[in-house]
């Protein structure tokens, strides 16, 4: 019978192959050509929701015309645009930002460096509501436009953050977790109802600096006093279109319409040209970007073992194995000068942080390696920032972090109100260390607090050969301290502000390259594979088929396992 269903299951499976690279042949010979862009274009560029730092190229998505745009991709079409004669502008449609304020910091600065080409780069608030993120990214631009009735929200800058304790002992559930630092705060939100001081104290700071930035930013590109600027934000806070304009917050209340004729030239109506299309057009075809090649390895998500994948219940995985891999061809491949690491990380799995810290050490050896850290580069993201030969962060990234904890959750509680009996039999004094249905002893407790010291005492010796300074030194910005990027230089855990073209800059110039060249640049992870596509697939049927199943197997995966995590990922609001 098992036979059977294997040999039903292959043929299945083997068809579903089939079909979906039929489809994709035909899919890729219908639509694999490049966009069309004529005279007299502008660039519209939209910006709203969580936008990620860097997806993994997907020839189904872009065959089906769903590319999604992400900070690699709005950063290649600015380039792209600013050397374009036949782009003419650009039009920035801001609506409900929700990524963090490195990345928005950095489009600030994307904005910037496109002004210089002197063309004209316009923000559009709206159609219907923009908030603080909004206006912050807007205020770069040569002009802002909203619609008279719309609605803008500057209310300045705040976090949430929920526990779960009381909710999980309501099911039953009981968290234990060890962690080194009064600052590692990460299973707080498990074994807490709310903040702790040291919590609320990062939490404060961090929220203050960037509240602080905000008003100077934002007074600064729009010639208004930092003065007046909190006056709006604090007692007047909700503007409409008429009233922002009022204000000298727009300098345009109009729709769309009227909006796009602003970029109107010889009394010609200007061509929309969306960056998805535009983002098919090869650099190359505009004599940039084809010279001396550098590698620009990303290092976004969640750090853990194996290959890159999303997952249901902790979204974006960054696989260690994909990037070992990634970091090998790049570090052999003679046509490579340097490698950029682009991290965007919160931490992860320590082992798998130290894995990759390995790899990154050895590529060192044969071309130089510059980290730049987008939004964040904490805990174990700040472990593989350590290992490049420079590092570069955002002000308003979030790094540091450095620090350790394990844990493990019991189900005992729950199996009970579930009337559900489970009987264990072992042998071995810590033989239920790694079991779901009971609390750590004594002893399990002491095997887990020597794993983890050990690891933190490793981590702050990495860091303190890493950047020059003694044990002490690290040991007193350690104990899981999340810093602003601002604060990371000041305390010497990083080499500079800056952001990603400082990083291309920076390996030109480690790799002896000449100034003058446009560096070709290679984006790792590469294009996802067909088979990637489809076992993605299959996972995502069999998460939702057995989503508890799916879990306890979660769970156990990570019970006693050494966790190097930011204590929190910011929701912004």
């Amino acid at each position: 019978m098992l036979k059977g269903f294997l040999k039903w299951f292959s043929g299945v499976f083997a068809a579903l192959v089939l079909v979906f690279l039929i489809a994709f042949i035909a899919i890729s010979a219908l639509t694999d050509n490049e966009p069309i862009v004529v005279d007299n274009s502008y660039l519209h560029i939209p910006l709203s929701g969580n936008i990620s730092e860097y997806q993994t190229p997907d020839p189904f998505a872009g065959a089906l015309g769903k590319t999604k745009l992400d900070i690699k991709k709005i950063r290649d079409v600015l380039e792209k645009a600013q050397v374009d004669e036949r782009i003419n502008g650009v039009v920035l449609q801001i609506e409900m930002l929700q990524t963090g304020y490195a990345k928005i910091q950095e489009l600030r600065h994307l904005i910037l460096n496109f002004r210089k080409s002197g063309k004209p780069i316009y923000a559009l608030l709206g159609p219907d509501m923009a908030f603080t993120k909004d206006y912050y990214v807007a205020s770069a631009c040569d002009s802002v436009f909203m619609p008279p009735s719309a609605n803008l929200f500057l209310t300045g800058v705040s976090t949430e953050i929920t526990f779960y304790n009381e909710f999980l002992k309501k099911f039953g559930v009981h968290a234990e977790f060890a962690q080194i630092g009064k600052y590692k705060n990460s299973p707080d939100v498990y074994t807490r109802s709310k903040m702790s001081k040291p919590h609320r104290e990062v939490m404060t700071d961090i929220i203050n600096r960037l509240y602080t930035d905000v008003v100077a930013t934002v007074a600064k590109s729009r010639h208004l006093s930092e003065a007046e600027v909190e006056r709006l934000i604090n007692d007047v806070s909700g503007f409409t279109g008429r009233e922002a304009l009022k204000s000298g917050l727009i300098d345009r209340a109009c729709y769309l319409p009227d909006f796009i004729q602003t970029l109107s030239a010889n009394d010609k109506k200007p061509v929309r040209l969306s960056a998805a299309d535009y983002a098919g057009v090869p650099a190359s075809s505009l004599k940039i970007r084809n010279k001396s090649r550098i590698a620009v390895i990303n290092c976004v998500g969640v750090i853990a073992g194996g290959s890159d994948t999303n997952d249901p219940y902790f979204g974006k995985i960054m696989g260690s194995e994909t990037v070992i891999k990634n970091l090998e061809k790049a570090a052999k491949s003679k046509f490579i000068k340097a490698i950029i690491l682009r991290i965007d990380s919160p931490g992860g799995s320590a082992t798998a942080s130290e894995a990759i810290w390995h790899a990154i050490r050895k590529a060192r050896e044969k071309k130089p390696v510059i980290a730049s850290v987008s939004d964040y580069g904490a805990s174990g993201g700040y472990y593989i920032s350590m290992a490049a030969d420079t590092m570069f962060a955002a002000p308003n990234s979030l790094v540091g972090s450095i620090g350790i904890f394990a844990g493990k959750f019991s189900f005992k509680g729950l199996y009970d109100k579930l009337s559900l009996k489970n009987e264990t039999i072992q042998n071995g004094k810590n033989a239920g260390l790694f079991s779901i249905m009971q609390p750590w002893s004594k002893s399990e407790r002491k095997i887990i607090d020597r794993l983890i010291a050990d690891f933190y005492q490793d981590f702050v010796r990495k860091t303190a050969g890493a950047r020059h300074m003694t044990f002490r030194q690290v040991d007193g910005l350690a104990r899981g301290h999340v810093w602003t990027g601002a604060e990371a230089v000041e305390n010497h855990l990083f080499d500079s502000h800056g952001y990603f073209y400082t990083a291309v800059n920076a390996a030109i110039k480690m790799a002896h390259i000449d100034s003058s060249e446009s560096v070709r640049l290679i984006y790792y992870p590469k294009e996802k594979s067909m088979l990637d596509e489809l076992f993605n697939t299959f996972s995502i049927l069999s998460f939702n088929k057995n989503p508890l199943g799916k879990l306890r197997g979660i769970l156990q995966k990570v019970q006693n396992k050494p966790m190097a995590l930011m204590p929190f990922v910011l929701q912004w609001n």
